[in-house]
């Protein structure tokens, strides 16, 4: 073989040679970056993946990032913002009863709200029906939901560290059961604000319809002395609303306000009261009118 075919031969297994030392490195590049997690796939409350199973303890399963770490959200970062005169509020939506994931229809009882400042961001169900399973889930701003599964599941280590962040919850009974919770949240805030939509107002003077079907039950304490402010609004029907607020510092409750809502659609005007922070109130917003379909609930509530 000549001299000239044996430079080609040449040049051609150099050539071979580089694009597979190219290869190897684009590969070895990759293989890097899958091995790392992504933190802007991670939502404030992150947790861990694991079964689906309902437990008492309750079990995590829908998550951005699995990890090995604490099935809980992370402490707050070193720049965590401070607001000035937040303070933590808490509120209690009792007897709520929930849809099953698996019916016709069914909806999730979703929860808004958003937190001034940095601090603990909690999520509890504290009590349900006996034999039934919720479905827990929360997010923070734009990112994934984390859910836990139980009989009394619950978030208790978020943390909020922005100046202001959105907070997300939807309850929905698991499987085929139809749980009646009382649902507990407590956040850092300057004015305590709480959405619930998609809620129930059934009207329960017809036989055979829950009570926590129809409307909802919220206990609060103020933090200073101020107004109370209630709106709400929901499909399908003109209503008779009755909105009581009760003293229930020292049970039994005792009715401080009774207003009646004739014929509406919405609450007009909006219901207000002054309340007073060495008082806990109970709160009750009901359909008095026969049942007549399912009407979703839209409320806002609003306490110094």
């Amino acid at each position: 073989m000549d001299d000239r075919v044996w430079k080609n031969v040449s040049i051609v297994l150099g050539v071979v040679c580089a694009a597979l030392i190219g290869v190897a490195g684009a590969l070895m590049i990759v293989g890097n970056k899958g091995s790392g997690s992504n933190p802007t796939d991670q939502p404030g409350p992150s947790v861990i993946a694991s079964d689906e199973s309902p437990s008492a303890s309750a079990s995590v399963i829908e998550t951005s990032t699995p990890s090995s770490g604490s099935p809980e959200a992370p402490t707050p970062s070193a720049s965590a913002t401070q607001v000035s005169g937040a303070q933590p509020a808490t509120i209690q939506f009792q007897g709520l009863k929930l849809d099953s994931e698996k019916a016709s229809g069914a909806s999730a009882r979703t929860f808004t709200f958003t937190s001034d400042g940095a601090g603990p961001v909690k999520v509890v169900v504290n009590r349900t029906s006996a034999g039934a399973s919720t479905r827990l889930c929360l997010k923070v701003g734009t990112g994934k939901f984390a859910c836990k599964v139980g009989t009394l599941p619950n978030f208790t280590t978020a943390m909020a560290d922005g100046p202001h962040d959105s907070w997300t919850v939807t309850v929905i009974g698991y499987g085929t059961t139809s749980p009646t919770i009382d649902l507990t949240f407590t956040w850092p805030t300057l004015s305590p604000q709480v959405t619930l939509s998609h809620g129930r107002l059934q009207g329960s003077s017809t036989a055979g319809v829950s009570e926590a079907l129809n409307g909802f039950s919220v206990a609060f304490t103020p933090r200073k002395a101020g107004q109370l402010n209630v709106q709400a609004s929901w499909t399908v029907i003109t209503a008779d609303i009755d909105v009581t607020l009760l003293d229930d510092t020292t049970p039994p409750a005792v009715t401080v306000d009774d207003r009646l809502f004739s014929g509406v659609t919405y609450l007009n005007p909006a219901y207000t009261y002054d309340v007073d922070p060495a008082k806990t109130y109970l709160l009750k917003l009901r359909n008095k009118s026969p049942d007549s379909g399912k009407p979703d609930l839209t409320a806002q509530i609003v306490f110094p």
